[in-house]
């Protein structure tokens, strides 16, 4: 089977992204050898299901992803529900 040109790059980009993180993997693991490590947990997020936004979270910033998550709300009544 021969490849086209298109074939072809879509399967360098592949094997190279794949390269690229397999890279990064193993330098971030050098590089955190003999460190001691401090954890911190957070956790925030906004979802989109359609025009409904899904949001949560915990640590300092989630009242920005709240308040993000309430302006589309009120974005989505205003474009969608009002006109």
């Amino acid at each position: 089977m021969q490849l086209t040109f298109p074939q072809s790059l879509g399967w360098f980009l592949i094997i190279g992204g794949v390269l690229l993180i397999f890279l990064a993997i193993v330098l971030t693991i050098r590089q955190q050898e003999g460190r001691p490590t401090e954890v911190k947990n957070e956790s925030k997020g906004i979802i989109f299901i359609g025009p409904i936004p899904i949001v949560w979270g915990f640590g300092r910033g989630t009242r920005i992803i709240s308040a993000i998550g309430f302006i589309a709300i009120l974005l989505f009544f205003v474009f969608f529900v009002l006109y």
